[in-house]
């Protein structure tokens, strides 16, 4: 069973005690190494799955003799296999494979969706998540699709950093952030450098600091 803190994750925690029991019931846990597939795998098929220690990168389920996209880094509470709920096509659409060493929470669709049936507010819980799922995807899309290498990386940024303008740390490699926007490594050196000249951004490490936030998105909108 589970470490009984998860029933404070923003899924199930309004989840009444008998619920919480059948889920807790019902829940089992894989390991993966670094390096290893976690998604798609024997163990997490037909599952929810949310990571409980370890990092993990997701990149695009593209065939085999197309380079997959990095899409994104994944940290404990990252949630995945959700495809496979109330969903008819099974065909992963993205490929996991663990950065380091991964624990996985796995909760078989099936009880997930009596969870849902039973419990309208852990239904509105899990509406809330696809949401945020959609409008990450939308946000995705926009930055990729964007043109320029300036404008692909002040779009993510943008997307990356809260408006209060607190530096936030991206933890990427310039590699990883570079298949991330889909660019080459002198393209992304090239466009951080214009943007920092610009007065936009300040960088230091993964650190990075937006400057004059609205004139940025009003110029790369």
């Amino acid at each position: 069973m589970p470490n009984t803190a998860l029933r404070r994750f923003h899924l199930w925690q309004d989840l009444p005690d008998a619920l919480w029991t059948r889920l807790c019931d019902g829940m089992t846990t894989a390991e993966f190494a670094s390096g290893e597939t976690v998604f798609p795998h024997t163990q997490t098929d037909g599952c929810l799955c949310v990571l409980l220690q370890g990092r993990a990168k997701v990149y695009a389920n593209a065939p085999d003799t197309v380079e997959a996209a990095l899409l994104r880094t994944m940290d404990a509470g990252a949630i995945f296999g959700v495809h496979c709920i109330f969903g008819n096509d099974m065909t992963p659409q993205s490929r996991i494979v663990a950065q380091k060493p991964c624990c996985v929470l796995l909760v078989p669709s099936s009880l997930w969706e009596e969870i849902l049936a039973a419990h309208p507010a852990t239904m509105a819980n899990y509406v809330r998540f696809l949401t945020q799922r959609i409008q990450f995807l939308n946000r995705k899309i926009r930055y990729l699709t964007a043109g320029s290498a300036e404008r692909r990386l002040a779009l993510y940024l943008l997307s990356e950093i809260t408006e209060d303008g607190v530096p936030t740390r991206i933890d990427l490699s310039a590699v990883s952030l570079a298949d991330l926007l889909d660019l080459g490594r002198a393209s992304l050196y090239r466009a951080m450098d214009r943007l920092t000249e610009d007065g936009f951004l300040i960088r230091d490490g993964h650190e990075y600091t937006l400057l004059r936030r609205d004139e940025l998105l009003s110029h790369y909108q």
